[in-house]
């Protein structure tokens, strides 16, 4: 499986740096060692890619994604290879939120999690999702907030930008407004990261 996965890595990084040939990367050392979620703004089907790309080593992370993709020919068979996380967007998918802690706590993986749960372009914005923070409470395991470049046009450059990882503390499951508050900071932080001005509207 490593094999496939550095084959994909160096031809995805190949294949996009034809598309956009100037790539920053911001923070790398401060990912800490062990697992973490690694929690983004989401603006182009390629973003979990950058990220892949800006991390320190070519190690395959665990990622989430929209059970969508699961029906993409070829695509879905190469995700579910690479072991994403496949999630029920439109309910509370239990099921999907267990095998992400597990992955956390069990296989000490590290995670990456769309916290906007859709892209997010141009003037689009939506309120932050609960699950990311959800699960860091319970596992315990710091967040890394991340920003990827927005509003990508061919040949502009890209910037991976990762901040200070942080612990979420303890937030009670059923305490709707404190998880839904706690994501909302996490949301602006990551824009902040970009100095992104809709960092000024959230919260």
């Amino acid at each position: 499986m490593n094999f496939w996965y550095h084959l994909c890595w160096w031809l995805c990084r190949i294949g996009l740096f034809f598309w956009h040939p100037v790539f920053h990367v911001t923070g790398r050392e401060r990912l800490p060692a062990g697992s973490c979620i690694l929690c983004a703004n989401h603006s182009g089907m390629a973003d979990p890619i950058w990220i892949l790309l800006a991390l320190p080593e070519k190690k395959m992370i665990r990622i989430m994604a929209k059970q969508e993709l699961r029906r993409v020919p070829f695509i879905g068979w190469v995700m579910e290879k690479f072991r994403v996380i496949f999630v029920n967007r439109g309910a509370h998918d239990t099921a999907a939120f267990s095998q992400c802690v597990d992955a956390l706590e069990r296989e000490q993986d590290k995670l990456l999690v769309f916290i906007e749960g859709t892209r997010c372009n141009k003037n689009k914005h939506v309120r932050a999702k609960t699950g990311a923070v959800r699960m860091a409470a319970e596992s315990g395991v710091p967040v890394v907030p991340v920003f990827v470049t927005r509003n990508k046009t061919p040949f502009c450059p890209v910037s991976v930008i990762f901040g200070e990882p942080y612990q979420v503390g303890k937030l009670e499951p059923g305490d709707h407004d404190a998880c839904q508050q706690a994501s909302d900071r996490l949301l602006k932080t990551i824009y902040q990261l970009g100095g992104d001005s809709y960092a000024d509207q959230i919260g």
